[in-house]
């Protein structure tokens, strides 16, 4: 489950989708911080979040997406993962992320024959430490 925050929260901004926990998600909902999210929230294609967690879609004909992200370095670390109940029968999994200053891309197994929902998570290293 994801959902979509009220007010900011863990990073993101009010209006952002992003997925925590079962037992965070319920807390939040419970407080009025936040509303169950739809699977699929997320525009289709490249997109500009500039958060630590979020989600993207990756385009019918593609196998990759680009997202913008003000955070992101080329040291990063972006972990993500196909996150959808009936998942694209081609686009099976994330295959690599690649991470450059500003934005990163999320590469996957083939072409996407469906829409498909990726969730995606940001670890920025301190100034100088070399990437892993």
């Amino acid at each position: 489950m994801s959902v979509t925050l009220n007010r900011a929260y863990g990073g993101l901004s009010a209006g952002q989708t992003g997925e925590f926990s079962a037992e965070l998600e319920a807390a939040l909902i419970a407080q009025g911080i936040a509303v169950a999210a739809t699977a699929n929230t997320s525009t289709t294609g490249a997109i500009t979040q500039n958060t630590y967690v979020g989600m993207a879609t990756v385009a019918i004909g593609a196998s990759s997406v680009v997202v913008t992200n003000s955070l992101v370095n080329a040291n990063s670390v972006v972990f993500a993962q196909v996150s959808q109940a009936a998942a694209d029968g081609t686009f099976l999994r994330v295959e690599r992320v690649v991470c450059a200053a500003g934005s990163f891309t999320i590469y996957g197994t083939a072409t996407a024959t469906a829409a498909t929902v990726v969730t995606w998570a940001l670890q920025v290293p301190p100034p100088g430490t070399p990437a892993p």
